[in-house]
């Protein structure tokens, strides 16, 4: 099978383009699929000057000065890779969940080394520095003074500052690429902006005194929502990735393992994958992701990916690295910014989902947001997990009820995945609703900086049904990759009354709970051992 691509050579530059607003971060973001035209086709798109709101504009950046650029290449064959990934979900097709190695998916749509060559090469030749590239092909990382990447871009260059305070640049006007790698190229990141942020913060209000800082415990939770764990399917032999700007101490994991007791035989290890990982202070949320998960799949390995910074070429770069090496069968993403398309994140998501990988995210605990849903939880190949509040009591669960700050609504961006289709209860009948399920985010204990602390949001709910997930992998001896399918086609069985808690009470500012689907709590709160035996999942 040929993987040479066909060359246009009518064409003189290809826009990248896809705009988004990143408004609570202040960004308002071009990033998309390499679109080809000419300048003289489409002169007011070459024209374009972005908004940056938020982000203080330091003026065009000195030629001089070196920047880093991110460059993805395309896969081949898309289209027989976007029929695999149907028939992979479609459980009267002979390639349900028949997922693929690393290399398969290599072999088959993968660039190859000639296509990277020829990108390497053009950038060179051009005045790029070639720092790196992925063990797959598929990204390029390169560096050069501003002043050659906005000829050869065709773009110009500012520097900014975000709330950081960090030397940060970003493009102004879109980037271009010569026809010649625009058949080759899928994006380009030719800026270093932060576009996430964690969500888990501490809150000092006094809980339910299940644990030493008045927060509940993964015990607490297991029992409440039934994990597998309770039947001795804890995670072994299956692994969790964690994306994440910090790392967190041993000494902290231990002392909360210690505590309860939980007995951990899975590993934890840990993969730099830029930046030193450790500099960025968000330790608390790496604490409580990585807790969360191994205490409630105590069996289970997990590895945490640092980046030196939640930018899209960093977090798309920890994407890259998870899924060429598949290792892990789940991933957790406990950040979120405002809704935006990134063709090197959603082609890494693809490739995930095609080895059987499953990728959640918290779905933001600002509530409905003024109708800005988050990123990457929006993503439809993404179960994106709101928040609840829980009651507990005598070692049983008691009441369930929407969090007022669980992230919910209606993407502008992302039209309706075929699984929310003939979904009552949307808020959308054309476009991505989120979240899809929930569990609780309001409170929990969490030992980090050599203390206790007590944690809120939704970062909580995803690491707990990330560990869900691999439990579920365990039971069925299997891994379900891009599970968004399965789940709905529950809900809409009699099943989903025994395997969910549906959440009726409580509201997110613009949406209320209610009986079946709704933009606070989604289909409501798994069951997990229910769940995990349904033979419709």
């Amino acid at each position: 099978m040929s993987k040479t691509p066909m060359l246009s050579k009518a064409l003189h530059y290809s826009f990248i383009l896809s705009g988004l607003a990143l408004t609570s971060l202040g960004v308002n973001r071009v990033y998309a699929e390499a679109v080809t035209a000419t300048a003289a086709d489409n002169p007011a798109v070459g024209a374009e000057v972005l908004h940056v709101p938020g982000v203080q504009d330091l003026g065009r950046r000195a030629g001089s000065i070196a920047i880093d650029v991110m460059v993805s290449l395309r896969f081949d064959h898309t289209e027989e890779l976007d029929q695999l990934l149907k028939e992979q979900i479609d459980p009267s097709s002979s390639n349900y969940r028949k997922f693929l190695t690393a290399a398969q998916f290599d072999e088959r749509f993968g660039p190859t080394a000639e296509q990277l060559d020829r990108v390497i090469s053009e950038l060179q030749q051009a005045g790029f520095q070639i720092t790196k590239t992925s063990s797959d092909r598929v990204l390029v990382y390169a560096k050069a003074s501003s002043a050659v990447v906005e000829n050869f871009f065709k773009t110009e260059i500012h520097s900014v500052k975000q709330e950081d305070g960090n030397d940060r640049y970003m493009n102004v006007t879109p980037a271009l690429l010569p026809d010649t790698l625009a058949p080759l190229v899928l994006a380009v990141h030719v800026d270093n902006l932060i576009v996430a942020k964690v969500g888990a913060h501490p809150d000092s209000i006094t809980g339910p005194t299940q644990g030493p800082d008045g927060g509940y415990t993964p015990v607490a939770l297991a029992r409440s929502f039934k994990f597998p764990v309770q039947n001795r399917h804890n995670g072994a032999g299956h692994t969790a990735a964690i994306i994440i700007d910090s790392d967190v101490a041993d000494y902290d994991l231990t002392s909360f393992f210690n505590y309860f007791p939980i007995h951990r035989t899975g590993k934890i290890t840990r993969e730099i994958v830029s930046g030193s990982g450790a500099t960025n202070g968000d330790v608390d949320e790496t604490a409580l992701d990585t807790e969360t998960i191994g205490g409630l799949a105590p069996g289970a390995n997990i590895i945490l990916y640092l980046i030196g910074q939640l930018s899209g070429a960093d977090i798309n770069g920890a994407a890259n690295q998870i899924v060429s090496e598949n290792k892990a069968e789940a991933v957790n993403m406990s950040f979120g910014g405002n809704e935006f398309t990134d063709p090197t994140f959603e082609a890494a998501l693809q490739q995930g989902n095609a080895e059987g990988i499953t990728f959640v995210a918290s779905s933001g605990d600002k509530g409905s947001n003024g109708g800005i849903v988050s990123w990457p939880a929006v993503e439809p190949r993404v179960l994106a997990l709101g928040g609840t509040v829980i009651s507990y009591s005598s070692r049983k669960y008691v009441h369930n009820e929407a969090w007022s700050g669980s992230g919910g609504g209606v993407s502008n961006i992302f039209a309706i995945p075929a699984y929310q289709k003939g979904i009552t209860g949307l808020a959308s009948t054309t476009n991505r609703n989120v979240p899809d399920v929930a569990f609780p985010a309001y409170y929990t204990d969490t030992f980090v900086n050599g203390g206790w602390a007590g944690l809120e949001g939704t970062s909580w709910s995803s690491p707990s049904y990330v560990a869900l997930q691999l439990e579920i992998n365990q039971v069925k001896g299997a891994r379900m990759g891009w599970v968004n399918a399965a789940i709905y086609s529950v809900f809409k069985t009699e099943g989903y009354a025994t395997d969910f808690y549906d959440v009726t009470n409580g509201n997110n500012g613009g949406y209320s709970a209610k009986t079946g689907y709704d933009n606070v709590t989604g289909i409501g709160s798994p069951i997990g051992e229910a769940l995990a035996t349904d033979p419709n999942l």
